[in-house]
């Protein structure tokens, strides 16, 4: 049973928030994507909302499906960038639907300042290793991104094995077409470029997946904290720090206040997200 609204609900609270800008984001729940958006953009709540829809497919669907119900220029989508080149706007795109800068929303939950200022109280009595000041939180958080870059060009690799021959690579067990979530699971697959080259000759690639992933694992370990925040899921790294913070946490309700939390002491909304929805206002003018 799905939890995100239908189109016909989506389309009754628009109407009911005075029919402004719909945008459509991804996300199960209105507690999820949807949450961080109209929370950043509370202030517009008169000339947007964010209502979610479960993932990229589901958002581009229902953006094509209520534009004709509501208006073309009062439909609008964000997706999170995943794995697509970097777009460049303006204009819109012709189905209304524009990607993130950065790879995920999740990047744009691990400002380092941020979480500094979160911790920052329970430093005073005892010192948190990692994040006693702005600096030692900016390199805390640029090392837990660095441990996904193995993770990053595993999946990355994957994603060309399933581009060049698709067919084929639906063929794979399951286990070995799924993309990783976590840093530790490649540690289950052994040595990883045999992994990728057993890959390569069930769906008779002749790419040497092995070589390709050492290359753009070089090209990341390359890369600046600003350039691997566009190609290196903020989801893996979110998932590192829930795991290492430094403050006690019990269940996940927990985490969601700590994200709660983080949000209202840093609520100005991140800098390209507040670019995407100035466009999308420009481009509903009449």
């Amino acid at each position: 049973m799905t939890t995100y609204p239908t189109l016909s609900e989506i389309e009754i609270k628009w109407r009911a928030s005075g029919s402004g800008v719909c945008i459509l984001v991804e996300g199960e729940t209105e507690l999820e994507d949807a949450w961080f958006y109209n929370t950043w953009f509370g202030d517009r709540a008169r000339e947007i909302t964010f209502f979610p829809q479960d993932g990229r497919g589901k958002v581009v669907q229902a953006v094509a499906e209520l534009r004709p119900r509501l208006g073309a220029r009062r439909v609008y989508g964000i997706v999170d960038r995943d794995f697509e080149e970097q777009s460049d706007y303006p204009p819109v795109p012709d189905n209304g639907v524009l990607c993130t800068p950065r790879y995920t929303l999740e990047n744009y939950l691990l400002d380092a300042g941020c979480w500094f200022k979160y911790i920052e109280p329970y430093t005073l009595r005892m010192p948190k290793p990692g994040w006693n000041s702005p600096e030692e939180a900016q390199a805390t958080i640029e090392g837990l991104y660095r441990e996904c870059l193995p993770l990053s060009a595993f999946n990355w690799t994957l994603r060309q094995a399933r581009g060049r021959s698709y067919a084929a690579f639906q063929g794979l067990r399951e286990a070995d077409r799924e993309y990783k979530e976590h840093p530790r699971a490649l540690e289950n697959l052994g040595d990883v470029t045999a992994h990728l080259r057993s890959i390569q000759a069930q769906v008779g690639l002749p790419d040497d997946l092995g070589q390709m992933y050492t290359g753009r694992l070089a090209l990341l370990e390359g890369m600046s904290l600003a350039s691997l925040e566009q190609v290196v899921s903020g989801k893996y790294v979110l998932s590192l720090l829930r795991e290492r913070f430094p403050l006690r946490l019990s269940g996940k309700e927990a985490w969601d206040d700590v994200l709660s939390a983080y949000i209202h002491g840093c609520p100005a909304p991140p800098a390209d997200l507040v670019n995407l929805v100035d466009l999308i206002l420009q481009d509903a003018r009449p």
